[in-house]
């Protein structure tokens, strides 16, 4: 992970119900890699939102966006997608790691938090385990593997399985 996505909050100033807006940019330093998408290691990410004091720690309610690489899951084109994901997290202070012992939570140093593993985790989740260059493409043909998308048109002379011949002469007889 990164220093690039850390957020200082002494402006906070472990006020409770203290709000203070946010905008980091950076990179992760690895490719975050998703079935047939992948957001690149130098890829930078902007994380913007807000940080909300509140009594153990620090809420942290943001929006995630990047660009990302993948592979259309239908006609195997390669494109550039808009990344974005939301997440919210709490991060608490060291002080009250004992009440929360059992869970896993991500915890406050010397008042910064770092967004690396968050925006890693927001960025996974939002991935389609099927990407599309398009919402409407039509993929290859299963027969020869034209694409659909550039020749729509693409059709194949209709042969019947010689298994079947006799019930096609049946249909024609008068």
């Amino acid at each position: 992970m990164t220093d690039d996505l850390r957020v200082n909050l002494k402006s906070l100033k472990r006020t409770e119900g203290a709000r203070q807006e946010f905008c980091v940019r950076g990179s992760l330093g690895e490719t975050i890699q998703t079935g047939l998408a992948a957001i690149p290691s130098g890829e930078v990410i902007t994380v913007a939102g807000s940080l909300e004091s509140v009594g153990d720690g620090v809420l942290v309610t943001a929006t995630v966006r990047g660009r990302g690489n993948a592979t259309c899951s239908r006609c195997l084109a390669e494109f550039t997608f808009p990344a974005q994901a939301s997440f919210q997290e709490l991060f608490v202070y060291p002080e009250h790691a004992p009440a929360y012992h059992d869970e896993d939570v991500l915890f406050i140093v010397n008042e910064w938090i770092d967004l690396a593993a968050v925006v890693r985790d927001a960025l996974i989740l939002d991935q389609s385990p099927s990407p599309l260059c398009k919402p409407d493409c039509r993929g290859l043909c299963p027969r020869c593997g034209a694409d659909l998308n550039t020749d729509p048109s693409h059709r194949h002379d209709e042969t019947v399985d010689a298994r079947w011949s006799a019930l096609a002469e049946w249909g024609r007889m008068s």
